[in-house]
């Protein structure tokens, strides 16, 4: 019924590249969350902020390395684009913690 050809574009394994682009989604999200005052003081705090920092970034990574074991199983090439938003990703929860922490010193 599945086949792993219908998973693949022109030999590149994309099947994952919605997940990495729904994580990067949510880290811009928590991004907007910080910035805006009223939203920051009322619903974010530094437990939510780390916390949601750490699962993204070692969901994103273990997303990234068994998109690697099974593009290798397959014969295929890797996607440039999904490691790209990987990259996005671990750089937006890093800027995320950054701004919360920065915004909380200048209150």
């Amino acid at each position: 019924m599945y086949t792993y050809e219908m998973f693949e574009i022109d030999g590149v394994f994309t099947l994952f590249r919605p997940l990495f682009i729904t994580m990067l989604f949510l880290s811009i999200l928590l991004f907007i969350a910080i910035i805006l005052p009223k939203v920051r003081k009322r619903y974010i705090n530094t437990f939510t902020v780390v916390s949601i920092s750490i699962v993204n970034v070692i969901l994103s990574t273990q997303l990234l390395f068994m998109n690697g074991i099974i593009v290798d199983e397959l014969n295929l090439s890797g996607d440039k684009f999904t490691f790209y938003v990987f990259i996005a990703i671990v750089g937006v929860t890093f800027i995320n913690v950054i701004s919360y922490f920065t915004s909380q010193n200048r209150d």
